[in-house]
């Protein structure tokens, strides 16, 4: 029988239990097996089965898990971290008072006094930062960041050094470093404010290469090219020469003048509507894209729109050619002339999409206005005589919604 004592032994109860079983069996088998076995081997087996005590004059200590803060650092004495504290103290009360350079001094010697934690070392960085010496709050920060580490330092004061850091990096008018520690600072901690900064430097870079970008001479080539391909009929090819042309050149107003004109071509109305809209902001008194700009809302089936696109055209150039053409054909869209039934109701049903004109019909001034119009058509004569009544049953009637013959 094998007795187990005490929590000190090494192997196991049930361990023990069992290989001392094992070695009573092999002995066993051993006497029985006749002279030709070496039963004195099992000997060797059942000396390997007795447990061993751990020494007593084991040092307990080694036990003893270390247990180690994150972010704590390892200050070199009780003293030296008690001082440093002190020291941040001041040092933060200048930094309030904008005397950033007393502040680094009181910081640099918290650092001095506890080397291990990287929190001055970011004190030490925003005062450089105030100092407006931003290659040493940059130097700095990256110091503060391997001291962090070694030290295992808590996320967000790393945060806090490589946001800094990006600060820093975008007075330097270093954008692409800048969204680099920025992302860093992310990485450790999700601060908006960071995130945000991170945005607008991203922002600040795309404005720059298009800032850079910029030529007006090759601009030019570009319409050109575009005006060569829109006469051979290639309108991908033009559309692409022009919106090349606009990179180089974003406030030139012919160009989005014969963009428009081109999508026009390829019924993408939505975006020859807004080239029109761009170059008539850029050039008001062009009017060549107010006639384009109403021969595309006439296509939409919004003629009410295209004959107030073509009053504004006549009132920057009132002789233009071109506008009065196109005013032509709104007058002639307005009386229906051509339309077959089926494309008057289409027309008016295209013109209901227009919050504008829902917002005439909901009007309870207009529809008394237009039930008397319908009982009496007479009726229209006196209503008329009120001038907003009257502007509103023109827009109805170019939109279609009110039909006369």
């Amino acid at each position: 029988m094998v007795k187990i004592r005490g929590p000190c032994w090494r192997v196991p109860v049930v361990s023990a239990l069992i290989c001392a079983t094992a070695g009573l069996l092999f002995v066993d088998a051993g006497a029985s097996a006749g002279p030709g076995l070496r039963p004195h081997a099992s000997l060797s087996l059942a000396s390997h089965l007795q447990p061993r005590p751990i020494s007593a004059h084991r040092d307990e200590r080694a036990c003893t898990p270390t247990l180690r803060l994150r972010g704590a650092g390892d200050a070199g004495d009780a003293e030296g971290a008690e001082g440093a504290v002190k020291e941040k103290e001041l040092g933060t009360e200048a930094y309030n008072n904008k005397d950033f350079e007393t502040a680094l001094a009181h910081y640099q010697k918290a650092s001095e006094l506890d080397a291990s934690a990287m929190v001055y070392r970011n004190n030490m960085a925003a005062a450089y930062f105030g100092m407006r010496k931003y290659q040493e709050c940059i130097d700095t920060c990256k110091k503060a960041v391997e001291i962090g580490k070694e030290n295992r330092a808590d996320f967000k004061d790393l945060a806090r050094a490589y946001a800094r850091m990006g600060n820093a990096l975008v007075k330097l008018d270093d954008l692409e470093g800048a969204c680099q520690e920025f992302e860093n600072s992310l990485m450790e901690h999700k601060d908006p404010q960071v995130a945000l900064k991170a945005k607008n430097a991203r922002h600040a870079i795309t404005q720059k290469a298009a800032q850079n970008y910029l030529n007006p001479e090759q601009a030019e080539e570009h319409r050109q090219k575009g005006n060569a391909f829109f006469k051979e009929g290639k309108w991908v090819e033009a559309i692409s020469e022009y919106s090349e042309g606009l990179k180089r050149d974003p406030e030139n107003h012919l160009i989005y003048s014969n963009r428009g004109a081109t999508y026009i071509k390829v019924m993408d109305m939505g975006s020859a509507l807004r080239d029109c809209d761009k170059c008539i902001e850029l050039k008001p008194e062009f009017p060549r894209a107010y006639a384009r700009k109403a021969t595309v809302e006439i296509l939409c089936k919004q003629v009410h729109k295209a004959k107030e696109t073509v009053e504004a055209g006549l009132k920057m150039s009132p002789d233009d050619a071109e506008l009065k053409e196109v005013q032509r054909k709104v007058q002639l869209q307005v009386m229906g002339v051509g339309l077959t039934p089926e494309e008057r109701e289409l027309r008016a049903k295209e013109a209901m999409k227009d919050p504008n004109i829902v917002s005439i019909m909901q009007d309870p001034v207009m529809r008394q206005v237009l039930e008397d119009m319908q009982r009496d058509p007479s009726s229209a004569q006196k209503h008329m005589q009120d001038a907003r009544v009257k502007a509103n049953i023109e827009i109805l009637m170019a939109a279609g919604i009110i039909q006369t013959g």
